[in-house]
């Protein structure tokens, strides 16, 4: 059964009908900068931005073939006037963090008087917000409805506003146009496999958007886009964007079975790093079958060593085995673990700060991702947070990751705050930092068929070196850390080019991870004085 489209008619406007051959732009907001955007490690690669628009190109591929599209990635390049003179149709998507982006590209395109469509996540979980800014919104997955919504516009009968409230059969969604992209100015490489994930965390919004069910591509679909790709010419990472990879265990398997063989027909031209939970550890047969298709890393959602607080937040997939074994088990087996943590949780105690540093430190992870705990709408958490008049949904706040919660806390704010700043100090401390890099290294057994993603050449390798000995280690204030760890890695890892590969990385990211823990820090300390002059952020009590 085809998804329904709900369409809010009592806000019907009349619009002209673009015509069969439309010109749609398709817009990409800028990333405020991140712990994950890596912007200043980019600064000593020849890549200037991470991860493609993925949605948008897959949008795209979804369009009518009359119609003539362009992309604009403004992590890339300047959103003109010329470009939105150009388009009979902007179409822009994004997230929550690109909000502000968002706005400014629908405002522009309006007082050019161009028409406007929004979708996405940030336009899925605040559809009232968006109707005021775009000529269009979609709120859920458009695979299966947008060659109606298509013929819409052609004919001048749009809507407003759709809603699809079915899961589209992903078995049926085309190829996304690669080709839109500028490759070479991108780091790793983007597809899909899976979407949905059948845990229930309190905080995430995944299931919301996707579903509990975990739809998945058939293995042919992922070969195709990877086929793709490589006659495009691309032949480095590749991220499995899959909120959890491992949803459908199952069909995971047969995937990497079908990945593995297609590695070994082209020469292992790529290599992958996606998403899942902890219970990966236990799925032996899936995770050696990743590593025999070349997953170099993943990325868990760790959140807290407090059971307390996994519990709270129901993310029992973390509490049915020991997250240091697990962890100790995926490095041994071949992947390389990075890791999602959060404080503020109504469990978290003062000392939670303390914990979350040691647990860090013990299980050598040089990339944690440290947050506090946010309500996103429509999330179970936010439903408790309305329900419990704890919501500061006006509240001021600073974008990126010194974002306070946007609830009322059992820890006090400025406690929470002050915690925070301190876990983000000590964990990117540059020697700490590195040396947690190295033992990540030592723990990490690469494994027979692994190999690194393809290299820039001779040139490009030299003068990434060049940049690096430049800005890291003679201008920084954290040579030292540097230089021991280059010379350790050099050392012990000449003769292995998928750990040399993978320890240099590391290295490079820190002048990442480094000046830019230290700048969250300082945007945390000026939220403390703000939180201890604005009464409505007071604890709640233990017990209300």
């Amino acid at each position: 059964m085809a998804p329904a489209a709900v369409v809010r008619r009592e806000e019907a406007q009349s619009f002209p009908p673009l015509g069969k051959r439309i010109k749609a732009l398709l817009v990409w907001p800028k990333i405020p900068n991140s712990f994950w955007a890596f912007r200043g490690m980019l600064e000593l690669l020849s890549e200037k931005v991470v991860m493609p628009p993925l949605g948008l190109i897959t949008i795209a591929a979804l369009c009518p073939p009359e119609w003539t599209l362009r992309l604009v990635d403004e992590a890339l390049e300047e959103l003109t006037d010329e470009d939105l003179c150009w388009a009979d149709l902007v179409m822009v998507g994004g997230m929550e963090v690109q909000k502000e982006g968002i706005r400014d590209a629908l405002a522009r395109a309006r007082q050019l008087g161009r028409r406007t469509m929004v979708g996405g996540p940030y336009a899925s979980s605040q559809p009232e917000r968006m109707l005021a800014l775009a000529d269009h919104v979609v709120v859920g997955e458009p695979d299966e409805v947008f060659a109606g919504i298509a013929v819409a516009l052609e004919s001048g009968t749009a809507e407003r506003l759709y809603e699809i409230t079915d899961k589209p059969d992903v078995t049926r969604t085309p190829i996304p146009r690669f080709d839109l992209l500028k490759l070479k100015h991108y780091a790793s490489m983007a597809i899909q496999f899976s979407r949905g994930c059948p845990f229930q965390c309190e905080f995430c919004d995944i299931t919301v958007l996707y579903g509990r069910k975990p739809r998945t591509k058939l293995p042919r679909q992922v070969l195709a886009e990877l086929d793709t790709l490589l006659r495009l010419g691309w032949m480095k990472q590749i991220f499995i964007v899959d909120d959890n990879f491992i949803g459908n265990h199952q069909r995971a398997l047969e995937l990497c079975l079908e990945l593995e063989k297609w590695q070994q027909a082209h020469g292992f031209p790529v290599m992958f790093y996606t998403e899942a939970s902890m219970d990966l550890a236990r799925k032996t047969a899936l995770l050696e079958a990743m590593v025999r298709a070349n997953f170099f890393h993943v990325f868990l959602g760790i959140e807290s060593p407090s059971r307390e607080s996994l519990k709270e937040t129901h993310k029992f997939q973390n509490l049915a085995t020991d997250p240091m074994s697990c962890i100790d088990i995926l490095h041994s087996k071949g992947l390389w673990v990075t890791g999602g943590f959060i404080v503020g949780f109504d469990s978290d105690t003062e000392d939670i700060f303390d914990r979350q540093i040691e647990f860090i430190e013990r299980t050598a992870i040089p990339w944690a991702l440290l947050n506090s705990l946010h309500a996103m709408p429509g999330t179970a958490l936010y439903a408790r947070m309305q329900k419990e008049g704890r919501l500061l949904e006006e509240a001021p706040h600073t974008s990126g990751d010194a974002n306070p919660p946007n609830f009322r806390t059992r820890l006090a704010p400025a406690v929470l705050l002050r915690g925070l700043a301190k876990t983000l100090a000590a964990i990117y401390e540059p020697n700490t930092f590195y040396e947690r890099a190295w033992r990540s290294m030592d723990r990490w057994m690469i494994q027979g068929k692994q190999r690194a993603a393809r290299q820039p050449g001779a040139a490009g390798i030299a003068a990434i070196v060049l940049r690096s000995i430049w800005h890291q280690g003679i201008k920084s204030n954290y040579r030292g850390a540097y230089w021991k760890y280059l010379v350790r890695i050099v050392t012990h890892y000449a003769l292995s080019p998928a750990k040399l590969w993978m320890a240099a990385t590391i290295m490079i990211s820190g002048h990442h991870f480094i000046p830019y823990s230290r700048e969250v820090v300082s945007k945390i300390q000026r939220e403390v004085e703000r939180a201890e002059s604005v009464p409505e952020l007071v604890a709640v009590p233990v017990g209300q």
